[in-house]
């Protein structure tokens, strides 16, 4: 329960980490040495690994074993490794944090609905209160990655994407790109809400279901990804603290969500959005030699929609 509960402190404004014994600053204090820790981490995948004794290693995720998916040693620090570390250790329960964002959201669609008789109100609602409830996490990773991608589009220099992505600016591609999602999502909202008149409740659903699989494709691309070393931060410790069965754990909570609400359409719509964010994971790779937060943030929001627009098809087909 308590790496649950660090997972939604992580993910949204809520703080639930101020009900354990270290304190709302402990935790704080542990995510930040958590990136220093997993950022000292080599992932080199092409090189042998070297690892120091067992005593003298921290690998994200465990205290004093090997993680096989992190190639290299991380030298052993002065941190806390059970506080330090927490934050990779609920990697796996990202879906289940965005569960309970889901959960928010669908409530705050359902009230307003009932008070204003108004599915467009709601839907305004409900994305407003997603917004609030994760602090506009992922909004912004949507924005710098878009401003970077347009900037190297224009001039295939890669330079220009760091810049981009450095700038603290908001560029046109950036709040185009987020006023896009926002437009696409109510309208996908909408769309949902007119399986209602046949009493199903797919609209509810869908509010609870998309932000499961946008936190599942953090741990998705995290376990296909790895972060350059221009762009070492807090993206590393996901990319770096991801292991096989985080990664399975993590897909199987998803897995069990979307076909709980939607049966072979949940299921196809999450295999079409995994491959398609595989993809992306290939051309950031390729191009750019892996990812970071943002583009972590980026895939976050990309995901949300074409999970969103995947599942409509597949129910209007009969799936």
């Amino acid at each position: 329960m308590k790496k649950i509960l660090t997972a939604i402190s992580f993910l949204t404004i809520f703080n639930f980490n101020s009900i354990f014994k270290s304190g709302a600053d402990k935790i704080l204090k542990s995510n930040q040495d958590a990136v220093h820790t997993v950022s000292a981490v080599h992932k080199n995948k092409t090189d042998t690994a070297t690892y120091p004794s067992d005593a003298d290693v921290y690998m994200a995720g465990t205290s004093g074993t090997k993680n096989n998916h992190m190639y290299g040693a991380v030298q052993r620090t002065d941190i806390d490794v059970d506080s330090g570390l927490q934050l990779v250790k609920s990697i796996k329960f990202f879906p289940l944090a965005g569960l309970f964002i889901g959960l928010s959201i669908a409530v705050l669609y359902v009230v307003s609905d009932k008070i204003t008789f108004s599915p467009g109100i709601a839907s305004v609602i409900s994305i407003a209160g997603l917004f609030i409830i994760t602090g506009g996490l992922h909004f912004d990773g949507l924005s710098d990655t878009s401003d970077g991608l347009m900037a190297f589009l224009k001039t295939g220099d890669k330079n220009k994407f760091y810049n981009a992505m450095k700038d603290v600016n908001t560029g046109l591609a950036g709040t185009i790109s987020v006023i896009f999602y926002i437009v696409l999502l109510y309208k996908i909202i909408l769309d949902f809400n007119s399986f209602q008149t046949y009493n199903r409740l797919y609209g509810i659903y869908a509010l609870i279901s998309f932000p499961v699989v946008g936190r599942y494709t953090i741990v998705l691309m995290s376990y296909f990804t790895v972060t350059p070393e221009n762009f070492r931060g807090i993206g590393s410790i996901f990319t770096e603290g991801t292991d096989i069965l985080t990664f399975i754990s993590a897909s199987a909570i998803t897995l069990i969500i979307v076909v709980l609400f939607f049966g072979y359409s949940g299921l196809f719509a999450l295999l079409a959005t995994s491959f398609t964010m595989l993809i992306v994971c290939y051309f950031f790779i390729k191009k750019f030699g892996g990812v970071n937060g943002d583009m972590l943030g980026f895939g976050v929001k990309i995901s949300e929609i074409i999970f969103l627009i995947s599942l409509l098809d597949f129910i209007k087909t009969g799936f």
